[in-house]
């Protein structure tokens, strides 16, 4: 048995810089799927020692006592219950795993063999967190900004919550007494991803920057505002940041985006590199305009032009992408009917085709043919989000591009909620300045959008309740590309906190 000393300080550095995240990656670990029928964290465990400390340097006893319990169907962690978690388990080698948290291993620190096992649970919307098994009854859980070191101390768990029935398709954390009544919770927190265009004279490139701004109320009272620069977005594996640098080499030019979770190293430290796919036989400049967000995907407005090294003409792309997050600096987007089949590409290709025929009889020509099912993106209209085809053509040697509609409703991997309570009809009435609006679901704040500002209101009954609760300064043209929430306590505070502790800082409101 490893005693609590003998990790105490290499876990609390672990905490302070990886937060809550999942293990990098660049590990090299082996994925291994459970091969029975039961969880690999069976059982019920209970929390001996919490590992952090606070600003006094105090060891927190809050969750001192507090239990934490899987089965195949069930997990629960204190007061809270998830259905139908998954559990991904990793064997790493005990050395690379720290250090891949910039952690150097005590010569005293030492596991039954070479490798450590994690076990990531998380469910088909959220991650709970990562148990890193030093034997068989003992370990310790990177959970909500927290370094739990538990003991197991039965195999099975209790009988309340064995004969929770899990629901079918349902993975929502709940809140619950474990005698099966669960309750629903007044808090929720959103992440806002924010577009700004820098000001431009007609001749430069086009610039776009972005922050992050987090938004979180209980019951009716807010949170502080929190802020910063990039984008940080959650995922399955745990938070990662998304940037955008202009980087140059010679006589090509392109913003470079890259995406990474913040418990590894920021690529930053080292020399970015252009995508030489990208970039053969040509020279010039791309510029790329994030225009939506999501876990997984990035929907892209590529604004490029330049001359080819060959023969000095003329190369331009206008085209719309959308690139997998783990796949950000590839230069091809994924084809439509990877996201919506076959049924989905046939109403693309019919709403395309109308535009197509328009562009013929006006004597235009049509380029890059062969990229139509990857020339795609999303628009934010009235509170939803829109397919957007795109054609690219050329007239009388000019570049050229129209847009068009896809009646296709974005589905669950790449729009994950999209609903708006308050009807838009209603959200103009109260604010006819509005340009968009967000609801979270748990029905209880809006976000409302007007030119150069952002409100939030409470909900209540079914309508706004009384003043804005907040009034947030936006820059000239800013856009939201991503919207986040997080609908329940443990969430709300395990993001606010991780968000606080990769640099997020509190943002001045409007009175």
């Amino acid at each position: 048995m490893v005693k609590v000393r003998r990790i105490f300080w290499v876990v609390f550095v672990v905490l302070l810089l990886s937060g809550c995240a999942a293990p990098s990656g660049d590990t090299d670990g082996k994925i291994i799927a459970p091969v029975n029928k039961v969880s690999p964290l069976e059982g019920k465990w209970v929390v001996t020692a919490d590992l952090r400390v606070d600003a006094d340097h105090k060891p927190n006893q809050v969750w001192i006592g507090k239990t934490a319990q899987f089965t195949q169907d069930v997990a629960s962690l204190g007061d809270y219950v998830w259905h139908n978690p998954a559990f991904k388990i990793k064997k790493v080698n005990s050395q690379a795993y720290l250090l891949s948290k910039f952690v150097s291993m005590p010569l005293e620190l030492v596991f039954n063999s070479p490798e450590v096992e994690v076990v990531t649970v998380s469910t088909a919307d959220n991650f709970l967190g990562e148990f890193m098994k030093i034997d068989d009854r003992h370990a310790v859980a990177f959970v909500q900004n927290n370094a739990l070191y538990l003991e197991k101390v039965l195999d099975s768990v209790d009988p309340s919550l064995a004969t929770i029935t899990p629901i079918p398709g349902k993975s929502t954390l709940e809140k619950t007494n474990l005698s099966g009544v669960t309750g629903v919770t007044g808090v929720s927190g959103v992440l806002l991803g924010l577009k700004t265009v820098g000001k431009s004279d007609g001749k430069s490139d086009p610039s776009y920057s972005y922050r992050t701004i987090w938004i979180a109320t209980d019951n009716g009272q807010l949170h502080p505002l929190l802020g910063e620069k990039d984008i940080f977005f959650p995922r399955q594996s745990g938070f990662w940041q998304l940037k955008v640098c202009r980087a140059q080499d010679g006589g090509k030019v392109e913003d470079v985006m890259y995406a990474y979770d913040i418990s590894t190293k920021d690529p930053l430290s080292q020399p970015l590199k252009l995508n030489p796919a990208r970039w053969l036989n040509k020279v010039g400049t791309l510029a790329r305009s994030i225009d939506y967000i999501s876990n997984d995907y990035v929907t892209v407005e590529n604004n490029g032009s330049g001359t080819l090294v060959s023969d000095g003409s003329a190369w331009t792309d206008q085209r719309l992408q959308v690139l997998p997050v783990d796949h950000i600096a590839g230069s091809e987007g994924i084809k439509l009917s990877y996201l919506v089949g076959d049924s989905g590409s046939l109403a693309f290709k019919s709403a395309r085709d109308q535009v197509q025929q328009a562009i013929v009889n006006g004597d235009s020509k049509e380029i890059g043919t062969g990229e139509a099912e990857q020339n795609f993106g999303l628009v934010r209209k009235n509170g939803h989000w829109f397919f957007q085809g795109r054609i690219n053509y050329s007239s009388e040697d000019k570049p050229g591009y129209v847009d068009f509609n896809v009646n296709i409703v974005p589905p669950a991997k790449l729009v994950s909620y999209d609903t708006l309570y308050l009807s838009w009809q209603n959200i103009k009435d109260r604010v006819p300045e509005a340009v968009d609006a967000y609801t979270s679901p748990n029905r209880d704040i809006a976000i409302v959008v007007m030119k150069g500002r952002l409100y939030v209101y409470a909900i209540k009954g079914g309508n706004f309740d009384g003043e804005p609760l907040a009034k947030l300064k936006l820059n000239e043209g800013e856009t939201v590309v991503m919207s986040e929430w997080a609908t329940t306590g443990l969430y709300v505070d395990n993001w606010e906190k991780s968000f606080s502790a990769n640099g997020a800082t509190e943002i001045r409101t409007l009175p």
